[in-house]
């Protein structure tokens, strides 16, 4: 069974960039060749997570705001914190899961297909 999800281990993938405005943000994997839309929340808790704030932290400042319970907000982080990981955005520390660049998922490596003269 997977060890439950903390932010202080999880590091964002180095192929990610992020464009923020009022709207929220869009995270873009320039490795995958993936968009990822993040709505003012999850913007909020996407710069919490860069400052490597816990769950704990995220859950207390979101909770300053809207009037939901405290574990519905610990379990909403958890979740979309796991959205993130499944989309390869972050990551554990160790993680060895290949990352495949977009361009080698549409043109395949030719090294196999070379031929010698």
């Amino acid at each position: 069974m997977e060890e439950p999800i903390t932010t202080q281990e999880m590091l964002i993938s180095s192929g990610v960039r992020e464009t923020a405005s009022e709207d929220g943000a869009v995270l873009l994997d320039i490795e995958q060749g993936i968009c990822f839309s993040l709505n003012p929340v999850g913007l909020r808790i996407w710069e919490m997570l860069k400052n490597r704030d816990s769950v704990d932290q995220i859950a207390d400042a979101l909770a300053q705001d809207f009037p939901v319970s405290r574990s519905q907000l610990v379990s909403d982080v958890i979740e979309f914190l796991q959205a993130l990981e499944t989309k390869r955005l972050i990551h554990r520390p160790g993680d060895t899961a290949t990352r495949r660049s977009w361009l080698t998922k549409i043109f395949p490596s030719t090294k196999e297909h070379t031929a010698t003269h």
